[in-house]
């Protein structure tokens, strides 16, 4: 299924970028993985910057299922069964000098959900494990790290948590409309979050990274790395775990079907921030696979919708599920 996924991504690549596309960079997709969550995060970005005095706005949704758990002969234990939703409201703001300040709102609610009858089905209709999520309850809700049967970090459910506040600083330093664009980028999070309920570290996490973008026969390709200083929340750091710091490294494609609809395929990897908690099913790196599609409405209106996979089993989410709508006055990327 996973080859078949990348294949049925990748083929439009062979006859479908137009002559003149109206190229937006990738998806500002992330691993929704509880614990990354909680630290900065860069994500694969065109190279572009709007002018100065231009503004940008965005609205998405990621949605993932949540089934996974560990033990080891120490006494550590990891549970994570659930359902999360991150929302963000995004804003971004040309500053001029080829500077662009970037700044999100986002908010999570946490639940049991109402996929796992389905997500049983849909395994046992492929031949796919399951981890054993069939011969758990339905639809529960736990997220929690344990040492000898005491708490080390968790995840409260909530209805609408507030998560820490990200602000980003971009600088172009070469345009992709003459070659090869290149861009670094600097950023911090703000403690916002409640870090005792597992939405936030606690501290102030800071992030630098770079972005590449190359275009080609109509189609434009994006690459970045980027390294998180991560803070640790205090329930964490009171039971003497510390979460690690997070390198992460992805590669993107944007390949234009029509003038008004693209499609995207994404993949990144990066370290985990639990990685220091003694189990495999925490300390291994993680890989996410994105597929997505962004539908050019007009009048500066783009929606967005994507699909995301684990490459690495038994540490990510099953799956997330992406929706987003960006509005930029004017139409169209940046120039």
């Amino acid at each position: 299924m996973r080859r078949l996924l990348v294949v049925s991504a990748c083929a439009p690549a062979a006859w479908g970028c137009v002559a003149s596309p109206s190229l937006r960079g990738p998806m500002p997709v992330r691993n929704q993985h509880p614990a990354q969550l909680t630290v900065l995060h860069l994500p694969t970005a065109a190279t572009g910057v709007l002018p100065a005095g231009r503004t940008a706005l965005r609205a998405d949704a990621a949605y993932s299922s949540l089934f996974l758990s560990g033990a080891n002969d120490s006494g550590q234990t990891w549970y994570m069964d659930g359902e999360y939703l991150r929302v963000g409201l995004g804003t971004r703001v040309g500053l001029g000098a080829n500077l662009e300040l970037g700044a999100e709102l986002p908010f999570a609610h946490t639940t049991g959900g109402f996929l796992d009858s389905f997500l049983i089905a849909y395994h046992d209709l492929f031949g796919m494990p399951d981890q054993g999520r069939d011969a758990t309850p339905r639809d529960q809700f736990e997220i929690e790290a344990g040492d000898q049967g005491a708490s080390t970090w968790r995840v409260d459910r909530d209805d609408a948590a507030l998560l820490d506040v990200p602000l980003t600083l971009t600088w172009r330093l070469a345009d992709a409309n003459e070659g090869l664009g290149l861009a670094l980028r600097g950023g911090v999070e703000l403690p916002t979050g409640n870090d005792r309920r597992g939405y936030g570290t606690g501290a102030f996490d800071y992030a630098l990274g770079a972005v590449v973008e190359y275009r080609a026969l109509g189609c434009g390709f994006y690459g970045h790395l980027q390294h998180t200083w991560a803070g640790t929340p205090a329930s964490a750091r009171d039971a003497g775990l510390r979460f690690a710091d997070v390198s992460s490294v992805g590669l993107a494609a944007e390949l234009p079907l029509e003038p008004w609809l693209c499609a995207l395929l994404q993949v990144e990897a990066e370290t985990s921030t639990l990685r220091h908690f003694g189990l495999p099913e925490t300390d291994r790196y993680q890989v996410l696979l994105w597929a997505g599609l962004r539908f050019d409405l007009g009048a500066g209106w783009d929606l967005e919708v994507g699909f995301g996979e684990d490459l690495q089993t038994q540490v990510s989410p099953d799956f997330t599920a992406w929706l987003a709508m960006v509005w930029q006055p004017g139409g169209g990327g940046p120039p």
